[in-house]
């Protein structure tokens, strides 16, 4: 039982090190320019315990995206807070890919919105999203509303809300790439704002209670990941 124990320990750290190395490729080279090739000779090991752990470099960067909603969830778990709306606040802008340090997450994103492969890693991006964050937005807005803080009273609200939170998420990323062409950037903050509205008259909350996320800390995350697409893209010219 014991060599059982060692044998799933390991493979779990074999695991864990190709993704610390998919991670870093990926954001040194692009999800594009990145190979399976690439994973076995900067790890030394042969493809079949590559795929062994995951079927595809699409798995592997799905792998990577749910493991940076858990980090999120984690950094929401670790902050101290004084009251349930903050709270509430906190948690949402934990689970915005647009907050400050996430640029290369975001630079590595972006490229693939509108192809396959990108729509199913936001896809599951935000399935993991709404598994680690959606339950405690309820247990969150059950103490508002006992609080008298925010009041609603069809059930299905909570879903609703998230829905409008998922599909905001999904209008940012295509407003980032229409940035990095040379769009302006007053949709991504109008969306924000609206966003921010919707929540706010949907739970009969307080005018300016709560904030998913800046506008201007979101568009200077997406000005930076959009300059690390840049740097990436001439550097392999």
């Amino acid at each position: 039982m014991q060599w059982g124990k060692e044998t799933v320990l390991k493979g779990d750290l074999k695991k864990q090190a190709i993704l610390d190395t998919a991670e870093k490729l990926f954001f040194d080279k692009g999800y594009m320019k990145t190979t399976i090739q690439d994973f076995l000779e900067a790890l030394d090991c042969s493809k079949g315990s590559f795929y062994h752990h995951f079927d595809s470099k699409l798995q592997v960067l799905t792998e990577l995206c749910r493991q940076k909603a858990s980090a999120g969830y984690v950094k929401y778990q670790l902050q101290h807070y004084d009251r349930p709306m903050q709270q509430l606040n906190f948690l949402l802008y934990c689970a915005m890919p647009f907050r400050d340090g996430e640029e290369k997450t975001l630079a590595l994103l972006l490229p693939l919105t509108g192809m396959t492969d990108g729509k199913l890693v936001l896809d599951a991006v935000l399935d993991a999203q709404k598994e680690e964050f959606f339950p405690e937005m309820c247990r969150l807005l059950d103490i508002l509303k006992e609080k008298g803080v925010v009041y609603f009273s069809l059930p299905m609200l909570p879903e609703i809300l998230w829905d409008a939170y998922s599909a905001v998420y999904r209008r940012l990323m295509r407003e980032a790439i229409a940035i990095r062409h040379g769009g302006g950037t007053g949709t991504a903050i109008q969306l924000i704002e609206t966003e921010r509205f919707l929540w706010e008259r949907l739970l009969d909350a307080p005018f300016g209670s709560i904030e998913l996320i800046r506008a201007d800390e979101a568009l200077l995350t997406i000005s930076h990941a959009i300059s690390r697409i840049k740097r990436m893209e001439s550097a392999q010219e």
